[in-house]
């Protein structure tokens, strides 16, 4: 018998400790506040920001002047592991879940309970991948490193590009976005825009709960995960407030029923948690730990706040040029070679259209390598070949790559 009561409470614990590990943004922004006290003090005022829009219910100057804003998104992938390098279609498929879903355009939305379906509404913000870098150049918003740290994500190490990660774009311009491993069971996180900005502000997403395809898993691959992270990137905390298990923790938002912790799977309605909710929680809402394929919607308070934000903490994101909307032909054409120099080993990324041949030429003009692509993205594994330079040749075009 005492070996079953051991057992037990062993396994309630592990599930407890995965559990909390969904998304990390608490655990994430508390190691922050204690190793930064700019930043501390940054989210001490967000949080009285955010105390103040709680409790005056007048939305009516926080809506006047809030114009549709693109926020200019550049992803950062990370990868140990070549099936961990995603496609530039899968982080394309993520965009346009993230734009589908801040606007009410999901066609879910008949889903939402009835009680909580009229609070559903358009946060009027759209993101699109960079289209152009901080240093005017044009580029397509993605960045490639491969990386020999083992869940740099969770080692704090992915925005430092001198530690196996990759250094930001100027994150008052950009929503920097780290694809990676994450330890556990965790699928990302987010850093609170506090007034101080902390030098690690942006995503990390885990790519098994990153886009619709490719690396991305059941039941977090429809892309609503990284939904509930850009929450937090704009301000939004979770429906149960902190991690106490308390019904007097508060996520500022007043038309959020008060909730007792998390809600994981698909909860059937009504579910109560506290007292005083004649509809119980608001699981199906983004801000709750429930399946990509039963999370719905933003509050219309849940998008005041976002607004708020916008128009304070995050208020440069109004005049970024990270997003131009000028398609350059050229650029879609040039294809990409990391990492260069290399070793031997390195990868080609091709534009809109992958050629029918590449050959590798040394600088006598000998052919030493020819293949035939078969995908935008292909490893070339050479590394048998002497140090030196040679040109990457294609039908269109010739790169210079180093091999040392």
């Amino acid at each position: 018998m005492m070996r079953k009561l051991l057992f037990f409470l062993l396994f309630i614990n592990v599930f407890s400790l995965t559990a909390q590990d969904h998304c990390a943004s608490d655990k994430e922004n508390l190691r922050e506040q204690h190793s930064d006290s700019e930043f501390d003090e940054g989210i001490q005022l967000l949080n009285a920001l955010s105390a103040e829009f709680e409790f005056d219910q007048s939305s009516a100057s926080v809506r006047d002047g809030f114009k549709e804003v693109t926020i200019p998104v550049v992803v950062h992938v990370l990868y140990r592991e070549e099936e961990n390098n995603i496609s530039y279609e899968q982080i394309q498929s993520q965009i346009d879940v993230l734009n589908r879903d801040f606007n009410a355009e999901n066609g879910d939305l008949d889903k939402i309970p009835e009680v909580f379906r009229a609070l559903a509404t358009s946060a009027q913000i759209r993101f699109r991948l960079a289209d152009k870098d901080q240093y005017g150049n044009f580029t397509k918003g993605v960045t490639r490193t491969l990386t020999t740290v083992e869940n740099i994500g969770t080692e704090n190490l992915y925005h430092q590009s001198t530690r196996g990660g990759r250094d930001p774009w100027p994150q008052v311009h950009y929503m920097n976005v780290w694809v990676c491993e994450l330890e556990g069971n965790t699928l990302g996180f987010a850093i609170l825009p506090g007034s101080k900005m902390s030098e690690r502000d942006g995503i990390v997403m885990s790519p098994r709960a990153f886009g619709t395809l490719g690396t991305a898993k059941e039941p977090y691959n429809l892309g609503r995960t990284f939904v509930h992270e850009v929450g937090h990137y704009l301000g939004l905390r979770h429906l149960w407030g902190s991690d106490d298990e308390s019904c007097s923790s508060t996520d500022y938002i007043s038309d959020t029923p008060t909730q007792l912790k998390e809600n994981f799977g698909c909860k059937p309605f009504p579910t109560y948690s506290c007292l005083g909710q004649p509809n119980g929680d608001m699981f199906m809402n983004y801000m709750d730990y429930g399946n990509d394929s039963c999370m719905y919607l933003f509050t219309q308070r849940q998008v005041d706040l976002m607004h708020l934000v916008m128009k304070t903490n995050r208020s440069a994101l109004f005049h970024s040029e990270g997003f131009t909307g000028i398609v350059a032909e050229r650029n879609l054409s040039e294809l990409k070679i990391y990492p260069n120099p290399s070793e031997g080993i390195f990868h080609v990324e091709f534009g809109e259209q992958t050629p029918s041949k590449i050959e590798l030429v040394n600088m006598l003009g000998d052919v030493v390598y020819s293949y035939s692509p078969t995908s935008k993205i292909e490893l070339i594994n050479v590394p048998e070949l002497p140090p030196g330079i040679y040109s990457l040749i294609t039908p269109s075009q010739i790169n210079q790559i180093v091999i040392r």
